[in-house]
């Protein structure tokens, strides 16, 4: 892949000038080249894929939107399993695959060599320094970080340069530093993460293992998942309220009976933010100060709940692509704006984000481990695996809408004797809305 890479920047305006070369930056490259924009992506890290961040989860609806090729697909999972504290696991299953667990690096690689056979040219080693309007063209004028001539904050770095382009993509992540520069809406909460992936650790290939205890992961999991021949072992939680490397240690003894993680071998560590603000509203201008567009995690485009935040920021970036090749190449006016109101009704994309939403506030309000146990006495009811099952692992997600709302309001209308301060208050959600 290297060699499709460019050590330079042209002189001559781009159309589009993307900031990030993860999920979102790339599928929109590649759609926008494809469509005849000239395209420059300019990415802070050293190489592609070589920061990853995310576990790599891919819901099978990816396949309608990228096509895969199979070896990045480590291993299918038709199996969740759900582990409280204290309780027995409750565990649902379906026939059919309903994730995949991603080579990250390898997949990232592919799409980056796919961006550029389009045309799309990609610069690794470039941080965003500003990105400004200049009055007299109407060009965004944006400043680039020279790549370093070594690693570490005391590495040289080359000199600055400008390059320009019509229009400005900050596809670059929870503290997109386009939205910064311009003035845009930036995610405000957070989660935070660290994964761990480890080689001698026997885990059922087809199943993924959650583990919700206040005490570990306050507000979300730990997990254990398999990963090709090795294993993902990861939490998160609240930002600031717990230490995620010390939490990982003591999460060992909650997996005990599925895997035996005492002999295990640390080979790659990551760690990351997870925006869970959901969706926000400032995410476009095409004014005097800038005219700029945010996708994927710096536009909130994240499954906060479930971690399914690669499907909407690769969907979102392609409609993008689109809208912005019609106003800027076909000088269709508003074509952005229209993106921006259709794009909740994208293959039910805004449903969808709106029960990340609702199950995100829900988490946020579990205090203890009595509302955990309060919640897992629901889902593990015969009604509750119910609606687990057919929205986790049967319901596309271009069939969700307001029907998950009603499902789990009858529940919980139904055991009104085991849900807790957290739940109640999450029954008066769900009466509201649904």
């Amino acid at each position: 892949m290297s060699s499709t890479l460019s050590s330079g920047v042209s002189d001559a305006p781009y159309d589009a000038i993307v900031v990030g070369a993860s999920f979102a930056g790339l599928s929109f490259a590649s759609a926008a080249a494809a469509r005849g924009m000239r395209v420059l992506v300019v990415e802070r890290d050293a190489a592609i894929g070589r920061v990853v961040r995310t576990t790599g989860v891919l819901f099978s609806e990816v396949l309608d939107v990228v096509d895969v090729p199979r070896r990045y697909l480590l291993n299918s999972v038709r199996q969740v399993e759900l582990r409280p504290p204290t309780q027995p696991p409750i565990s649902i299953a379906a026939g059919a695959y309903r994730f995949f667990m991603a080579d990250v690096p390898g997949m990232l690689g592919w799409m980056a060599d796919e961006a550029c056979a389009r045309g799309a040219t990609i610069r690794c080693g470039t941080p965003l320094l500003d990105a400004s309007r200049e009055g007299e063209n109407g060009l965004m004028r944006v400043l680039l970080g020279g790549p370093s001539d070594g690693e570490g904050s005391g590495a040289a770095r080359a000199p600055a340069r400008v390059a320009h382009a019509r229009i400005v993509i900050g596809a670059d992540g929870a503290r997109s530093r386009v939205a910064e520069c311009l003035g845009l809406d930036r995610n405000q909460r957070f989660l935070a993460g660290a994964e761990w992936l480890v080689e001698n650790v026997a885990v059922d290939r087809e199943t993924f293992y959650l583990v919700m205890d206040h005490e570990l992961a306050p507000g979300y999991c730990a997990w254990l998942a398999p990963h090709g021949e090795i294993a993902a072992f990861g939490v998160a939680g609240h930002a600031r309220a717990f230490k995620p490397a010390e939490s990982l240690r003591r999460a060992q003894a909650a997996f005990a009976d599925v895997a035996d993680l005492s002999g295990m071998r640390v080979v790659q560590r990551k760690a990351g933010i997870i925006p869970t603000g959901g969706r926000l509203r400032h995410v476009h201008r095409d004014d005097a100060r800038g005219r700029a567009l945010l996708l994927g995690d710096a536009a909130g485009h994240c499954g906060a709940a479930t971690g399914g935040g690669i499907y909407p920021a690769l969907l979102a970036a392609k409609l993008a692509a689109h809208a912005v090749a019609n106003e800027v190449l076909n000088g269709q006016s508003g074509a952005v704006s229209a993106y921006l109101r259709a794009l909740p009704h994208a293959n039910r994309l805004g449903p969808y984000l709106q029960i990340e939403d609702w199950l995100r506030w829900a988490l946020d309000r579990m205090g203890s481990n009595a509302d955990v146990a309060a919640l897992y006495a629901l889902l593990g009811s015969q009604e509750g695996k119910r609606i687990l099952r057919h929205t986790l692992l049967e319901t596309p997600i271009i069939s969700m809408d307001g029907g998950f709302f009603g499902l789990l309001r009858d529940v919980l209308g139904r055991h009104p004797s085991l849900y807790g301060s957290a739940v109640r208050a999450a029954l008066r959600r769900v009466t509201a809305r649904a």
